[in-house]
Order: structure tokens, then sequence, then C-alpha cells
């Protein structure tokens, strides 16, 4: 199993290469990070931060307003 498949079907990209997931019992959290250490990727670093489910339900999102330079337009010609 690659690195690339472990991340796309084990793990929730959460932001650009911060990924998590919610394993329930310590049981489940120590094979996910077996699967890891097995399939490190070959250069760079990954590091794991384990945190009960009680210190993960108190995350807070602070999201700004989305904006994009897409033109969402159903005309034929769009003239910038």
């Amino acid at each position: 199993m690659s690195w690339r498949t472990v991340i796309k079907n084990v793990f929730l990209m959460m932001q650009e290469s911060v990924y998590c997931r919610m394993l329930i019992t310590p049981t489940a959290e120590r094979t996910a990070m077996e699967i890891i250490r097995k399939n490190k990727p070959p250069s760079g670093t990954v590091q794991i931060l384990s945190v009960t489910e009680k210190q993960f339900s108190k995350m807070e999102y602070l999201v700004g307003k989305n904006h994009s330079d897409m033109i969402d337009s159903d005309e034929r010609l769009i003239i910038l």
C-alpha cells in the first residue's frame, strides 16, 4: 500500500498536508500508527498528534469569506 493510498483511503484532509482520522479505541490508534509507519513517504516528515474526542470537539474553525477568480457564467463570450 502506498503512502498516497493510505491518505486517500484512511484519512480526511483538514487542509493541505494536514490529515485527521477518528479512532475510537487505543487498539485502532495503534493499528493506524503501524500502517503509517510501514507506509511512510520516502522523504519529508510525518508528525502524529493524538487528541481525545473531547479535545477534538473543542476545535474552533475560523473561516473567512471565500472568493474565487473563476468566472461563474453561462454566457458564451466573456470579455475581460
